[in-house]
């Protein structure tokens, strides 16, 4: 498929859903400056999303490997769209939860029918186009929140998440004529809840976990901890950038050091690297510091992401790659 038309339009798709998910983490202390509401806001804005998220990748990624990939791909991209205009016309804290909630099941509806589809392309260099997968998620993700810090100043708040909505729909467009392939089948109605009984399985579980619960913590902190020592939006926006660009450089050659030197290798590396690197941030207080860092971390995680999931993916019985 990396040869065919599909799969550059499915990694254009794929970092149009992380645009429309992470739009809202340069605006965080906009919206609050804005309705007034609570830092306990900031955190449950944020962490709607991702409890969502779970969830639905929880019960909907299995249909995925029932011959329902694309129409998942397609559905995610919808709910983008859906949740960005709800983002644009949200005027309370209530409205916008509801709308990250939206935004968040697109995340949980279309990225795992994405992976289970580039699982299925061959058997071989698995982890690299994971890897790239990953790079292009997550440098969507990061373009995100640099459109929202570009943007709010002079067009105001509803536009970013316009803007956000439009790269969906156009990721939606360019994906719906095309002909991908379909991950191997199992038809039994089941969760992903059973596979966990799977040692290297749950290794990858636990490293995704590892490596995936501070960026979390950043989405929901970095905004207004930022905002709070001065940082403009330009900078905060731009300091998401610098996390996500080694990332995207640097995910598939991450994913290639994983299909030599094994995932759980690579993967328990880069945990074991993040972690002091996360503790390092609760002691600075200027913000060119902090945003440097973050590239070191974003080049860790391009080495630990593809890693992860490659150990889920190969760990995982025919027919259940997505969930």
């Amino acid at each position: 498929m990396t040869g065919t038309r599909g799969w550059y339009p499915l990694l254009l798709a794929t970092a149009s859903i992380g645009v429309a998910n992470s739009v809202i983490f340069s605006l965080l202390s906009d919206l609050q400056d804005r309705y007034g509401f609570s830092d306990a806001g900031l955190g449950l804005i944020a962490g709607t999303g991702f409890l969502v998220g779970l969830i639905g990748q929880i019960a909907l990624a299995p249909l995925a490997d029932r011959g329902h990939s694309k129409r998942l791909l397609l559905a995610g991209l919808g709910l983008a769209v859906a949740g960005s205009v709800l983002f644009a016309s949200s005027s309370s804290l209530v409205m916008l939860v509801l709308s990250r909630a939206v935004v968040g099941l697109s995340n949980s509806v279309f990225l795992p029918a994405s992976r289970a589809i580039t699982i299925a392309i061959s058997d071989q260099h698995v982890a690299s186009r994971l890897g790239t997968l990953s790079g292009v998620e997550l440098a969507g993700f990061v373009t995100g929140p640099t459109i929202g810090g570009f943007l709010v100043g002079p067009f105001g708040l509803r536009v970013p998440f316009l803007v956000a909505g439009a790269f969906a729909l156009a990721g939606a467009l360019l994906l719906a004529p095309r002909t991908l392939p379909e991950p191997e089948r199992d038809d039994r109605a089941r969760l992903a809840f059973d596979l966990l009984r799977l040692p290297r399985l749950r290794a990858g579980v636990l490293l995704s976990i590892a490596l995936f619960l501070p960026v979390g913590f950043y989405d929901a902190t970095l905004d207004r901890y930022l905002t709070d020592l001065g940082a403009g939006n330009h900078l905060i926006g731009f300091s998401f950038l610098v996390y996500g660009i080694p990332f995207a450089l640097l995910a598939t050659t991450g994913g290639h050091l994983a299909d030599r030197s094994g995932p759980l290798r690579v993967g328990v590396l880069a945990s074991l690297l993040v972690g002091p690197l996360t503790a390092v941030y609760g002691f600075l207080d200027v913000p060119g510091v902090i945003v440097g860092l973050s590239g070191l971390e974003g080049a860790i995680q391009a080495l630990g992401v593809p890693a992860a999931q490659a150990l889920v993916a190969a760990a995982a019985p025919p027919g259940r790659a997505a969930a």
